[in-house]
């Protein structure tokens, strides 16, 4: 069991731990109800330091060839979410790729995949990996107010900058990026750096928020989760999940243009409950229309924004039709849903 580096600062902050991807970290500090509405409204900061963060160095065809997007062609250029596919067009993993220089990348990859990327590049290939995820801790700050937060603290309009100034912490990576749907920033530091930053960004306004609002969060954009809603068993296309080129080779390529040209027989689709229903559908829920079972729920939660529960899943594709009405069966009750395309809110 990994623990994030920052968790003496997140305990005197009131943090509540819990276990994830073998790691140890901060599920939430007052509420994920409360630290979700935060993002949607001002800003909060995560700790993401459980995500795996790798350098790759070698020749830019071989990392081109094991990623399903074009790598980014200029230096200081990021591409994502991207991935790594199997030769059956299944998730490796989605990461997402940083160019330093021409043969010199970052990526960052699922926490629970940092391993497995890590060895399937070397054994896919001869270019050198090395694991930087415990050199660093990574915040992300994300909310309407975060471009405003960050420039508070000296930091200009990017995408991606290395070896940068925030307020007085030095941090090794700074990108606009995040998991929200809402402006955001990734960074990466060394724990010491990371500490007095997320003070600072504390200061500033932005409120600290743990992984349970984190879920909530994506759930609401239409956003995946490794190992609920893909894995090495579900291709791009039924996940309707855009990280593939057509205009290159990769591995896992022919599996997704058969995809593509045979279709698929089920599809990735949200879920949309009736409003003020207070429960919190379950991976495994069955989906039914007029008492067929069409498919499964693969996550779900309560969206405080909505003030309704939410889900997604995969039916068959031949009823993957959006506005329809069926029912998700959680503990043993039908419930009615709307069958949606993401993201859930505008």
């Amino acid at each position: 069991m990994f623990s994030t580096p920052l968790r003496d600062l997140e305990e005197k902050l009131g943090a509540n731990f819990g276990e994830f991807a073998s790691w140890e970290m901060p599920m939430g500090f007052t509420g994920y109800q409360d630290e979700h509405m935060a993002v949607r409204t001002n800003a909060a900061v995560f700790d993401l330091s459980h995500m795996g963060r790798l350098r790759v160095r070698g020749k830019e065809s071989e990392l081109d060839y094991l990623v399903s997007k074009e790598i980014p062609e200029k230096d200081g250029e990021m591409s994502g979410p991207t991935a790594f596919l199997n030769q059956r067009g299944g998730f490796i993993d989605d990461v997402m790729l940083y160019r330093v220089e021409k043969g010199h990348y970052l990526v960052v990859t699922n926490a629970v995949n940092r391993q497995k990327v890590a060895e399937w590049i070397r054994r896919n290939s001869s270019l050198e990996v090395e694991d930087l995820t415990f050199n660093y801790a990574m915040l992300a700050v994300q909310g309407k107010r975060a471009i405003q937060i960050m420039g508070d603290l000296g930091l200009d309009h990017l995408k991606f900058k290395l070896n940068t100034k925030l307020g007085k912490s030095e941090v090794y990576l700074v990108s606009r990026s995040g998991w929200t749907g809402e402006e955001g920033y990734e960074i990466w530091a060394t724990p010491d750096e990371a500490r007095e930053l997320m003070t600072s960004l504390i200061e500033k306004g932005a409120k600290p928020a743990g992984l349970v609002a984190r879920d909530s969060l994506r759930m609401e954009m239409g956003f995946v989760l490794y190992g609920e809603d893909i894995d090495e068993n579900v291709n791009p296309v039924e996940a309707r999940y855009w990280v593939f080129s057509l205009n290159k080779d990769y591995v896992g390529k022919d599996s997704i243009i058969d995809a593509l040209k045979d279709g698929v027989r089920r599809v990735r689709v949200g879920m949309r409950f009736e409003k003020g229903v207070r429960i919190v559908p379950r991976s495994g829920n069955r989906v039914v229309l007029l008492e067929k079972e069409i498919g499964r729920v693969t996550s779900g939660t309560f969206s405080p924004y909505l003030n309704r529960a939410i889900a997604m899943g995969y039916i068959y594709a031949s009823h993957a039709l959006m506005g329809l009405r069926a029912q998700v069966e959680v503990r043993s009750r039908l419930h009615t849903v709307k069958i949606s395309d993401f993201p859930f809110i505008k």
